[in-house]
């Protein structure tokens, strides 16, 4: 439903790559959970991430 609309989903709660095994043969783009990281204090996030260097980009 959310393809035919054009919408954009983000699964929350993924904790197993079967769970996102399931959600990527089911076309899901987007995930979110414990299998990707744990929550952290939005200090540790900015050390971690504003001070990093950015991504290359493809051409």
């Amino acid at each position: 439903m959310s393809e035919a609309l054009g919408l954009e989903v983000v699964a929350e709660g993924v904790e197993t790559t079967a769970h996102r095994a399931f959600l990527v043969e089911h076309g899901c783009q987007f995930c979110q959970g414990y299998l990707l990281g744990r929550p952290v204090p939005i200090a540790t996030w900015e050390a971690a991430h504003l001070d990093a260097p950015a991504l290359p980009t493809t051409p």
